[in-house]
């Protein structure tokens, strides 16, 4: 759950008001019983229980609210990084690339470095640079399509894009995200589909004028004297010089194909015994052999109510003939393509109703033509249109535009790669089924970005060693493990081993050896690499080997991590305990109860008792706490609660019956968050010093003023040397854990110089130099 400043805010006055009102109830219920000092305690108790509680109840809410958000930019990153489409930001200002995802850096074919170099006029034809600043100049708040865009790729190619684009903020500057959409086949395409469609306009204009020269010629046919008349276009279509001894009847009669014969002469007599029209198509054959295709249309005239002749004409459709034939021979040819194309081919007419399918439509839905033919499409597929693909149908029959995309058909449970074509008629429709790639995609999506995620998470560097062939690739940035450029990154094992620290080499390479010749799969090993001027980084590298079937080794897959801090940081932290636990003074580690939590060697040996024997008590329950002044314990408690750093004497009570004097230097401890945890305390045994107070002024002024050194001087430094190797161990990340490292080194050199200030005083006071 997300809590915004706000909702902490009032979460946080609630509760400071419920506590208020309700403990001070409680604490004037019994003014009367407790005395003034009791009701004070009491009362500061219940303040900083609440400070302690409410404080840590806000780190909750805020960590919360924190992780929340980190969250939801991690998910628009991986929006953004993963998408598929080209993305990139730039700065509306310069117009300076400032960002892109990787769909952007393939398809482009620049590295992201030049990218960044670039700016967005760098990707346009220089025709397009005003018309690309007015564009910018234009882009708002919302989301904006622009289409008709031509972008230059790195090798020059030009794409056609269509871009969507939205002013956003930025690194608190106005900056401009980008979209761009690949339309250069859709362009394409409809390139080549204006051309094909200009072709055939310019073959209907072509058939048009054969249709308007072409001759129509008229006949008339006397039935009783079987006598046939011609006109002029006639001697034309039949290629017959006029000559008038010749009878044309018996003539044309020949003319006639002999297959064609019958049915015309059967047509004829029909035509002279009951009137109905003729119409009839067949082939002439000319004095030149070749045939032709002619259309015959003829009524019937009567006289006296007898048939008396019969008019008609003739027109030579050989051309119109052959095209239809033709065009049998296309569609035939057509459908037997779509019916042996491995794509699923339908087509609907304007109305989105189904007029064909083909048989990969019928084998991929089990649907037969018959069952949808006839059927619009909502009629067919129920629920269809709230669906994506009913939406882009629409589209194509308004726009008259392609469309490609890809579907989810409920109705067979199936993906479908999806293209759409305007025609005459409607919408021509080819799918694929693509369910076997989507699921291969979203395995392959979700190890991609679990990969990712280990990557980012553990900064490994993944390599892969062919050992035949002795090339090594690294499929993670090793340049910014061994602080190198690209171009320096070698190809073979010769070349990394050549990086390993000298001293490491040779049992790197003998440890490899073993595990080959043990035909053992796993290797691992740390060693030094060298990452420039002279300088080694320490790694932690491992190696799974994979062998051939006569079991020699011929691959090599594995891992290197930078644990070259971790590696510094232990050896430090080792050092640092080392000191504490061997340092002559005694340390306390208490939580907020004043209860301990650790004490060192020399505080053991002190008061008699193990950490064991002592953890999670108060050191005034064995240290005579009984017998120390009140005050002393009353100022003591009042400035931890004041969480201040401070030093007192006292005279400690021992278990053996022995007194020793003190002085005991507390320090606050805090954790990241700013939260108190505890205080740490270092006592030195001060008992010598307070005998001889007595005793030489001399000698009591030179050693009063060393104690004041050694008390605060060097207790502060060695305070503070704890305090931190304490809260090293709480660190939350490297860049903390080196910074407190630092800072004890600052401290470090800061107790060597006391200490030698120190021994000079001590030469001078007490020695005279």
């Amino acid at each position: 759950m997300r809590l915004g400043p706000g909702r902490i805010a009032i979460i946080y006055l609630v509760t400071c008001s419920v506590w208020i009102a309700l403990s001070d109830q409680v604490l004037f219920l019994f003014q009367g019983t407790l005395s003034p000092s009791l009701m004070y305690a009491i009362s500061s108790s219940k303040g900083v229980f609440f400070v302690i509680a409410t404080s840590g109840f806000l780190y909750h809410l805020v960590k919360v609210n924190n992780q929340h958000l980190i969250n939801t930019e991690n998910q628009y990153r991986l929006m953004y990084e993963g998408s598929p489409t080209p993305k990139w930001i730039y700065d509306l200002q310069t117009l300076k690339f400032v960002s892109v995802n990787q769909a952007a850096i393939d398809k482009y074919g620049y590295t992201r470095e030049q990218f960044l170099s670039m700016s967005i006029l760098d990707i346009r034809p220089p025709d397009d640079k005003q018309k690309v600043l007015e564009s910018a100049k234009s882009v708002s708040n919302h989301l904006r399509q622009t289409v008709g865009w031509i972008h230059q790729k790195a090798d020059g190619t030009p794409i056609h894009v269509n871009i969507i684009s939205q002013k956003i903020k930025f690194n608190n500057k106005p900056h401009v995200i980008i979209t761009a959409q690949d339309i250069t086949e859709k362009v394409n395409y409809e390139q080549e589909l204006k051309k094909l469609n200009e072709d055939l306009k310019e073959e209907k204009r072509k058939l048009s004028e054969t249709q308007q020269v072409a001759k129509i010629g008229g006949w008339e046919f006397y039935i009783s004297e079987k006598h046939l008349v011609w006109s002029d276009e006639m001697y034309i279509i039949t290629q017959v010089e006029k000559d008038a001894e010749l009878n044309l009847f018996e003539l044309y009669e020949q003319q006639i194909h002999p297959d064609d014969r019958p049915a015309m002469t059967a047509q004829l007599n029909k035509l002279i015994k009951t009137g109905e029209q003729l119409d009839v198509t067949h082939r002439i054959t000319w004095i030149t052999g070749e045939t032709r295709w002619v259309r015959e249309l003829a009524r019937l005239e009567l006289k006296d109510g007898l048939p008396y002749k019969a008019v008609g004409s003739a027109q030579d459709i050989t051309e119109l003939k052959e095209m239809e034939l033709e065009r049998n021979r296309y569609l035939f040819s057509l459908e037997d393509t779509l019916d042996n194309i491995n794509e699923g081919f339908y087509a609907l007419n304007k109305d989105l109703v189904f007029t064909k399918v083909n048989k990969r439509f019928q084998l991929e839905t089990g649907i037969k033509a018959e069952d949808v033919i006839g059927k619009d499409i909502v009629t067919a597929f129920p629920g269809i249109e709230k669906r994506i693909t009913y939406q882009q149908y629409q589209k194509v029959l308004a726009e008259r535009i392609s469309v490609k995309f890809e579907a989810y058909w409920r109705h067979f449970k199936k993906w479908h790669a999806v293209q759409a074509y305007p025609t005459e008629d409607g919408i021509a429709v080819y799918f694929d089924d693509i369910t076997e790639k989507k699921e291969k995609d979203a395995l392959l999506q979700q190890a991609i970005s679990r990969y990712e995620a280990v990557a980012k998470a553990t900064r490994d560097v993944i390599y892969d060693y062919d050992i035949l062939q002795d090339k090594l690739v690294f499929y993670t940035d090793v340049t910014k493990l061994i602080n190198c450029a690209d171009t320096d990154i070698g190809q073979g094992i010769k070349w990394w081993r050549s990086l390993i620290h000298p001293d490491d080499l040779h049992r790197v390479v003998n440890t490899q050896h073993e595990v080959m010749a043990a035909h053992e799969t796993n290797w691992r090993g740390d060693y030094r690499v060298s990452c420039g001027k002279g300088n080694y980084k320490h790694v932690y590298s491992q190696g799974y080997y994979l062998y051939n079937e006569q079991q020699q080794p011929v691959r090599v897959i594995g891992a290197i991590k930078d644990v070259d801090e971790l590696k510094r940081a232990n050896e430090e932290n080792k050092r640092l305990a080392e000191i504490i636990t061997k340092v002559n003074n005694m340390i306390v580690v208490m939580d907020t109860h004043h209860n301990i939590t650790w004490v060192n060697k020399a505080f053991e040996d002190y008061v008699g008792y193990k950490l064991e024997d002592i953890k999670g008590r108060s050191v005034s329950s064995f240290l005579g706490g009984e017998k120390i002044s009140v005050d002393i314990i009353t100022e003591i408690k009042a400035r931890k609660e004041r969480l201040e750093t401070f030093s007192m004497d006292m005279l400690h009570y021992l278990p053996n019956g022995n007194k020793q004097w003190v002085n005991i230097e507390y320090t606050p401890l805090f954790d990241e968050c700013g939260t108190n945890t505890g205080y740490i305390a270092v006592h030195q045994n001060i008992t010598d010093r307070k005998q001889r107070e007595e005793k030489i002024y001399y000698q009591n002024r030179a050693l009063q003023e060393v104690s004041w050194l050694s008390s605060h001087e060097i207790r502060r430094p060695v305070a503070s040397i704890l305090g931190l190797a304490y809260l090293a161990k709480d660190a939350q990340s490297r860049d903390e854990e080196k910074q407190i490292i630092d800072m004890i080194n600052r401290c470090a050199e800061e107790l060597d110089g006391i200490v030698h200030n120190i021994s000079n005083k001590i030469n001078e006071e007490l020695f005279g130099g």
